[in-house]
């Protein structure tokens, strides 16, 4: 056979002056459709959010709370759902104290090694029925987006593909897509185009609890007690002993009770008064 300059020694058969494909391309083309396949996953709510960072906390080592906790005892804000109470010094918790920390005012941990165990296990159980509701809510949603569609089907425009807003999705909702509107200037007689997309709230982004969606930096955290303690150097008079030391005069404040009962008095005698000036004059 008749040698050129691209045959070889090893082979005289016309397929192999083929070069072999690149198949390098394969690959980015899987990443790429990997990347779709994430963006097309629905965001995290805030309550999925929150129930993970407290878990990734416990798993890490206890300690004071950077921020000093708040010593409000749930009066200005929530009683702590999972440690209500520190078990050594009895302070009552809030839900600023989390579960991760120490004591606020004892310094003690306030979870014991198998109450870690157990809070880990049931934040766990929070945190897969919290996304199979939230799964059923979407699902729910666009049931009844399919069922508000009916035998008319979405109309496609020339710049969207099927493919991108499928009918029965979310995005094929008419409320969801982006609507244009012309007018007409009377002035100048020229038309104008305005196109608005409407948006509607998200469920999930509502949140009943004030403090959930408020940024941490504004939530105002009670400080401790002061260490030092406030006392009169005045001496206690025993003619006295019930009087403010502090400098200031008390005030009486009449028992809203005395006085009523006083009115009621006066009203009986009235009464009285009356029925007896009735009956002399008859």
């Amino acid at each position: 056979m008749h040698r050129t300059a691209w045959t070889t020694h090893s082979s005289s058969l016309p397929s192999d002056r083929i070069p072999p494909a690149n198949r390098s391309s394969a690959a980015p083309k899987a990443k790429a459709k990997g990347k779709q396949n994430d963006t097309t996953a629905p965001p995290k709510s805030v309550e999925v959010r929150k129930l993970e960072k407290l878990r990734k906390d416990l798993d890490k080592s206890g300690g004071q709370d950077p921020k000093g906790g708040c010593f409000c005892q749930a009066r200005d804000h929530v009683l702590s759902e999972y440690i209500p109470i520190c078990r050594s010094c009895g302070l009552i918790l809030c839900s600023l104290n989390a579960p991760c920390y120490a004591c606020p005012h004892c310094a003690t941990p306030i979870l014991t090694p198998e109450g870690r165990l157990a809070l880990i296990s049931r934040i766990d159980n929070e945190i897969s029925d919290t996304l199979l509701r939230e799964e059923q809510q979407r699902q729910r949603a666009a049931e009844e987006v399919r069922q508000a569609e009916g035998a008319f089907p979405t109309l496609f425009t020339s710049s969207s593909k099927p493919s991108e807003s499928a009918p029965g999705t979310l995005q094929s909702h008419p409320v969801n897509q982006s609507h244009k509107v012309l007018s007409l200037n009377s002035k100048t007689k020229k038309v104008k185009v305005s196109s608005f997309t409407t948006h509607p709230p998200s469920s999930a982004s509502i949140s009943k609890d004030p403090e959930k969606g408020m940024p941490a930096d504004l939530i105002q955290r009670v400080p401790p007690p002061p260490i030092d303690v406030s006392f009169s150097t005045r001496q206690n008079d025993t003619d006295r002993p019930w009087a403010r030391l502090d400098g200031e005069n008390a005030v009486y404040v009449p028992s809203t009770q005395a006085n009523n009962n006083s009115i009621r008095s006066k009203d009986r005698k009235k009464e009285e008064s009356g029925k007896e000036n009735n009956k002399g004059s008859k």
